[in-house]
């Protein structure tokens, strides 16, 4: 009885390993789900908002060609929009690792008239952070895009143009856009020539 005991432990105990090994070699694979496209726009009854990429792939630590466009479609000449230091924001998701990093930026109150038909245009530029609340491997990931650029990877921006209007001065009528969209890109290391 001892020995039917013993043994059924063991299948126990083996059988749990084999499923800490399953996960640990699924955690950092590629998804199986397709990047988003490498250029999206957002339409409204008044504003054109582009966001995208000029490659589908970059070298690892590279220059990168991403930028967003905000245009005004609307029926008069032009329109005062107003925002933060940018009306733009790039988050940043790299889904194999798992790593999400947010686009942080000052806010003051920023007047911009657009031209109808003519686009608002900004190239990315890394902006997010880390704490002492994020983990060692976000750490270090972050750190490698503030001082290097992206490293391998596959990456989504998660980008949105934030900004209102309004058609008095004291902002009492303001109304708030979020226009929001996603691309993608892969970022690989380069080959030896």
């Amino acid at each position: 009885m001892g020995k039917v005991i013993w043994l059924f432990t063991l299948v126990i105990v083996l059988a749990a390993c084999g499923a800490n090994e399953s996960q640990s070699t699924t955690n950092g694979s590629t998804p199986s789900e397709p990047l988003p496209p490498a250029e999206a726009t957002v339409e409204d009854s008044n504003f054109v908002y582009r966001l995208f990429t000029e490659k589908d792939v970059y070298d690892e630590f590279g220059d990168t060609a991403i930028f967003a466009e905000l245009t005004y479609v609307g029926e008069k000449e032009s329109i005062d929009i107003y925002h933060a230091a940018s009306p733009f924001y790039f988050p940043i998701e790299e889904r194999i690792r798992g790593i999400k990093v947010d686009y942080a930026m000052n806010e003051p109150l920023i007047v911009r008239t657009l031209k109808k038909g003519e686009p608002f245009r900004e190239k990315y530029i890394f902006a997010g952070g880390y704490s002492d609340a994020d983990d060692g491997k976000s750490v270090d990931f972050i750190k490698t895009l503030m001082d290097k650029g992206f490293p391998e990877g596959e990456y989504i921006i998660h980008g949105s143009a934030q900004f209102s209007t309004a058609d008095s001065a004291d902002l009492t009528d303001h109304e708030a856009f979020k226009m929001k969209t996603d691309i993608g890109f892969t970022v690989t290391k380069p080959v030896n020539k």
